[in-house]
């Protein structure tokens, strides 16, 4: 025997515990990537290495979905994508969103060819309307550079659900969104808001990004509006106290620009606009298409209002938390002279920077500093929920009462304004009480 010791002289290799490998191979799964990819990724994750035979097995054992191993039977596949698709009110999405979608929830479809032929036979005008020479967009683009991720955000408020948009009183439902520029689609945060427009709301909106991410940035960059004044002070009171030896004239803490050059954030709005924010804008409409909702009418105005506060912002936010997972997931498309990632996994390469040539830029900061700006905040402009909270406490127990008193039914997208009137009739009983 040449091995008499039946070792074969590469090691001992440690895996993780099951549930841990599983937990990352599903996201490998999401993020779209390759199985050379994947055994790439196991190496930085887990110092793991192994070879793509190794990699099937263990995908089997874990029961990981594939394409090729596990497709969702057409029965399935064919549901998902109605489901999906039938959201759409303004058939905006095409197969390759529609397809990336499942993938997120880990349904696995074949090919673009089974989401297109499905949409295509249920949907035929979806097509028509997304032809490229049916409406006429453009974005404004220009070179770009960066260091890595975070090395700068761009942040700015959205409008498209606001209320000169929406047209039905003092309903409102401003986006707020921060977007990284090396990755060229990271999305670190998307939030509705009460208000996007004030000084107060976006510095306390700044301190929830800095203790969600655990830091900021290498640079800011916003637009010249006057609710960015706070942001500003913030991030450049914490870079001088964190990163006192990076080159402010050379990497500077904050980068004001026209609105027309913010395009890192400014050119994403209007993707999320046409793949969700038509559907949204339309049915929150419906409310008032359908005479639920009424801001003529004094209580609706007042009271009422409160109600569609305390319901609908969540529903948005579960949209803008689903959506933000797919953007950050979708694969960007190959562009071989861009100074940047190209080709790539935005999520990915915001966790593995280094595999693309660049620097995590991130300056950590510890949350009791984050805890301690809050205090001066609140002392300066008054507590974040005088800014961000969109129902007042007392009311939020009023309508959990009601709610409750219906039997707590789960509030969705499609019965909400069904769920809305139930509860309107409930509170306007407690008239004397409100």
């Amino acid at each position: 025997m040449p091995n008499p010791t039946g070792k074969n002289g590469a090691g001992i290799k440690i895996y993780p515990a099951d549930d841990v490998l599983k937990g990352t191979l599903l996201k490998y799964v999401q993020q779209g990537l390759t199985q050379a990819q994947k055994i790439d990724r196991l190496v930085k994750d887990h110092n793991l290495k192994i070879s793509t035979t190794k990699l099937n097995q263990l995908e089997r054992k874990l029961e990981i979905p594939s394409v090729r191993r596990t497709p969702a039977p057409r029965e399935v596949a064919m549901q998902a994508v109605l489901d999906e698709a039938d959201k759409d009110v303004a058939q905006s999405n095409g197969p390759n969103y529609v397809k990336d979608k499942l993938k997120d929830k880990l349904i696995m479809v074949p090919r673009s060819h089974t989401v297109r032929s499905i949409m295509h036979e249920f949907f035929p005008h979806g097509a028509e309307l997304r032809y490229p020479g049916h409406k006429k967009s453009k974005i404004f683009r220009r070179p770009l550079t960066a260091i890595g991720p975070f090395h700068e955000i761009s942040s700015d408020g959205h409008e498209k659900l606001g209320a000169q948009a929406l047209r039905m009183g003092d309903v409102s439902l401003p986006i707020y969104g921060w977007k990284d520029k090396w990755t060229a689609a990271d999305l670190v945060k998307l939030d509705v808001v009460p208000d996007s427009r004030t000084n107060a709301a976006v510095g306390h909106l700044f301190l929830d990004f800095v203790e969600e991410i655990g830091g900021i940035p290498l640079q800011t960059t916003t637009d010249k509006g006057s609710e960015t004044g706070w942001l500003y002070a913030l991030q450049t009171a914490l870079r001088e106290k964190f990163a006192p030896d990076i080159d402010l004239d050379v990497y500077p803490s904050h980068a004001f620009v026209k609105s027309v050059h913010n395009t890192i954030i400014e050119a994403f709005w209007r993707w999320l606009h046409e793949k969700l924010g038509f559907q949204l804008k339309d049915l929150i409409l419906r409310g008032q298409v359908e005479h639920i909702f009424n801001a003529n009418v004094p209580f609706h105005r007042h009271v009422i209002l409160d109600l569609f506060n305390w319901i609908f912002p969540p529903l948005v936010q579960a949209e803008l938390d689903e959506f933000r997972v797919y953007w950050n997931q979708h694969r960007i498309r190959d562009q071989p002279k861009k100074n940047m990632p190209s080709g790539h996994v935005p999520a990915d390469a915001l966790e593995h920077p280094e595999l693309f040539g660049g620097i995590n830029c991130l300056i950590k900061v510890p949350p009791e500093t984050v805890r301690d700006l809050r205090l001066f905040l609140t002392e300066e402009v008054g507590p974040r929920e005088k800014h961000l909270a969109w129902v007042s406490t007392e009311f939020a127990i009023i309508a959990d009462a009601v709610h409750e008193s219906l039997g707590r039914p789960r509030i969705t997208l499609e019965n909400s304004w069904n769920i809305f009137g139930l509860m309107s009739s409930g509170i306007e009983e407690l008239g004397p009480v409100l």
